[in-house]
Order: structure tokens, then C-alpha cells, then sequence
């Protein structure tokens, strides 16, 4: 008979140990507390289903037909806000684009006036002159040659004077004849003839009389206006021509902006108007000036005409050959009583003008209008609109963005 015990104790009915039978045991229990935990969890998550938040709905307005409607916290954020129609006289304002170019009232061209070589340059780009102010020297063997003509017949008019006088001294000592008296002074005015036309061909080839240890052939450009140096077209050694422009001065205190005006807008013009300028550069420097001559025919290719602007630029704000945009105050242009929005109630949408009309609260009417003229600020409206319809202003862009959303 078997009747042995384990570590003391009865044994199992399967014959095992009583430590296996323990470790058998606690594993059991973990299971079954492992599925009540879940059990439990699922209870939570499942049970939980009421309290789950709603669906956050986006404000976004809503396109109907020919209206947007929309909520107020919509117009609040894009700032929305809305403008009268109203009836008023309109001042046409005529935008184009020009150049600024110098005066020609206050341009100069300096040129060499004969040939030569240039000897120095002076001035360059860029500088500011005064009147009289030395540019370049040139070295003419043309001009030396008629300087040097004047000193001979200087000296050939003294030799005339001494003997036309001697002459005339003779004949009162009775020691000569009247001819020959004559002829002395007869020689003498032939001199000075010939000496006073050789002075002015120095003169009219820009040279000084000769006189003193002066240089012969020695031409001197010299500055005939206050002004900055815009162009020079010689350096030193150079050779050059009679017709060489070698410097050109302007002064930049005065200058012209020049315009192409549609012929449609023409009528509209007159001499005087204020235009404002703006730099495409720097659109914030604002420039003011006045129409000063209008083109008398009108360009066949291009249906403009030229108008030029004068400028006060004595602080320098513009450059000659800058772009700028202009406006033109039109007083011939202004209207009657007419119908105006602000300009920036105009969209376009499809090609076509367009505003959008408040029809109550919180709804608006897409409207298709026909444009007149506008004052910079101001547009008018030829149809589309009647006085007392109130127009979006300020959110326009926002309300055009949901019509292709």
C-alpha cells in the first residue's frame, strides 16, 4: 500500500504536489480578474455614449441663387460694413502712367564748336555748375591759327598808325603830298578791318583774343546755365569734331512729366489742372504739379496725345527718365449731380462690374452695374443702382471669395 505524503502533506487526487496545485490556483484567479477588469472598461466606454459632444458646424455662408447669406459673427470678422448710394457732382479723375524728362527751358548742350583734342575734363557726371564754370579744355590748332592771325594784324594796325600819323605830320610841314597822306589812312582802316573780322572768328569759334603769355589754340567749354552735368560724351586725349555735344546740363529744379492721354479723355483736360504724381518705385511719395501743355493732334497708332506736367522739384524727390503714375484732376470733366460709391464697393466678378447690395440683415444681393467715371475716391454708376441702396464697402473681397468657394 502507498501511502507516502509530500513534504509532509496527503497527496492530490492527480498525484501532484501541493505547490503545483497552489500555482494552478492563483493563475485561475488572474484570469477571471483580468476579464472582469475589461468587462468593466467596456461597460465605462460603452456607457459613455450620451455624454459624446455635438459636431462643431463651421460658419460659412451660404450661397443662394443671386444672394450670400452669412452670420453676424461672419461680418464681424471681416470687418464688414456698408455705404450709401448717393447723387453728387463727380471731378473725373484721368490715371496714366509717364516718364519725367528734363525742362527744355532749362537744358543746355555744350558742344566742341570746333576740332580738336581734348586737353582735360573738369567736370563729370553728376556734378553741380554755375554759370561760367570751366568744363573741359581743347587744344585747336584751328582756333590757334586765328589767334594767332589777330596778333599779326595787331601789330601790322600799330605799324598803320605810326604811319598814317607820321603821314599827316608831313603834309602839315608841307613835306608830303595829300596822297600820300590818303594812303596811310586808307591802310590803316584796312587793317583794322581785317583785324576786327579775325577777332570775331575767334570770337564765333569760342576763343578769347589773344593778349599777354596767354596760349594760342587754347579752347575753353564753360557752363552757360546753373545746373547738374546729366551727359558727357569726351575725355581726355580725345580727338574730336566741330559737332561733338560734349556736355549736357540741366537743372533739375524744373522739370516735366510727360503723359499719353487717351483721346476719349482729351476733352476732359485743360492747362492748369493739378495732377498728382506717385514714384512706381516708392508709391507712397506723392508729388504735386499742374498741366502745362496739352499735344495739338492726337497719335494715329496709339489715339493719345501728349501732355506735359510741370514739377517743382527743388527737393529732388524725382529723377529724369523715373515712371510715374499720374492723376489728373479733369475740371472740364465735372458732372452734374450724379449716382457714386465708394470706389472700393466695385468688384469684379466674371468680367463684369459688380458691388454687392445689402438686402436685410445679414444677406446680401450680387448686383452686375455699369461704370462711369471716378474721382480717385468716388465711382459713378451709370445703371445697377438707385439712390439709397446701401453697398458693402469694406469686406467686398471676402463676399466675392464664397461665390467660387
Amino acid at each position: 500500500m502507498n501511502t507516502s505524503r509530500a513534504s509532509g502533506g496527503e497527496a492530490s487526487p492527480s498525484g501532484e504536489g501541493p505547490a503545483v496545485e497552489a500555482a494552478r490556483s492563483k493563475a485561475k484567479w488572474g484570469v477571471v480578474l483580468g476579464v472582469v477588469v475589461l468587462g468593466a472598461v467596456g461597460v465605462a466606454i460603452f456607457s459613455g455614449d450620451d455624454d459624446e459632444p455635438a459636431p462643431v458646424v463651421a460658419d460659412v455662408p451660404r450661397v443662394e441663387g443671386d444672394r450670400i447669406h452669412f452670420s453676424a459673427a461672419f461680418a464681424s470678422r471681416i470687418g464688414l460694413e456698408v455705404a450709401e448710394v448717393r447723387e453728387a457732382p463727380l471731378k473725373p479723375v484721368v490715371s496714366v502712367v509717364g516718364i519725367v524728362a528734363l525742362d527744355p527751358e532749362h537744358v543746355a548742350a555744350v558742344g566742341t564748336r570746333l576740332r580738336g583734342l581734348v586737353r582735360s575734363v573738369r567736370k563729370f557726371e553728376g556734378d553741380v555748375v554755375k554759370a561760367g564754370d570751366v568744363l573741359a579744355e581743347i587744344e585747336s590748332a584751328e582756333l590757334g591759327e586765328a589767334q594767332a592771325s589777330v596778333s599779326m594784324l595787331r601789330a601790322e594796325r600799330q605799324a598803320a598808325i605810326i604811319n598814317a600819323e607820321r603821314e599827316k605830320s608831313l603834309l602839315e610841314q608841307r613835306l608830303s603830298t595829300a596822297r600820300e597822306a590818303e594812303v596811310a589812312a586808307a591802310e590803316l582802316k584796312k587793317v583794322e578791318a581785317l583785324l576786327d573780322a579775325a577777332t570775331q572768328r575767334v570770337q564765333a569759334l569760342g576763343g578769347e583774343a589773344p593778349g599777354g603769355k596767354r596760349e594760342l589754340g587754347r579752347y575753353v567749354l564753360r557752363a552757360p546755365i546753373d545746373g547738374t552735368i546729366i551727359d558727357r560724351h569726351i575725355n581726355t586725349g580725345q580727338s574730336v569734331e566741330s559737332n561733338l555735344v560734349a556736355f549736357r546740363i540741366g537743372n533739375l529744379d524744373h522739370l516735366w512729366v510727360e503723359l499719353a492721354v487717351y483721346e476719349q479723355n482729351l476733352g476732359s483736360i485743360v492747362v492748369g489742372d493739378a495732377v498728382s504724381l506717385k514714384l512706381l518705385s516708392n508709391p507712397e511719395v506723392v508729388i504735386e504739379g499742374r498741366v502745362a501743355h496739352i499735344g495739338a493732334q492726337v497719335n494715329p497708332e496709339t489715339r493719345s496725345a501728349d501732355v506735359r506736367v510741370e514739377v517743382d522739384n527743388r527737393d529732388r524727390k524725382l529723377l529724369p527718365g523715373q515712371a510715374v503714375t499720374a492723376e489728373i484732376q479733369a475740371t472740364r470733366g465735372a458732372s452734374q449731380p450724379v449716382l457714386l460709391v465708394p470706389r472700393a464697393a466695385v468688384t469684379v466678378v466674371d468680367g463684369q462690374p459688380t458691388v454687392f447690395v445689402s438686402t436685410g440683415e445679414n444677406q446680401v444681393r450680387v448686383v452686375e452695374v455699369t461704370l462711369g467715371k471716378n474721382d480717385g475716391d468716388d465711382q459713378q454708376i451709370l445703371s445697377g443702382l438707385e439712390v439709397g441702396d446701401r453697398v458693402v464697402s469694406k469686406g467686398v473681397f471676402a463676399l466675392k471669395s464664397e461665390l467660387f468657394r
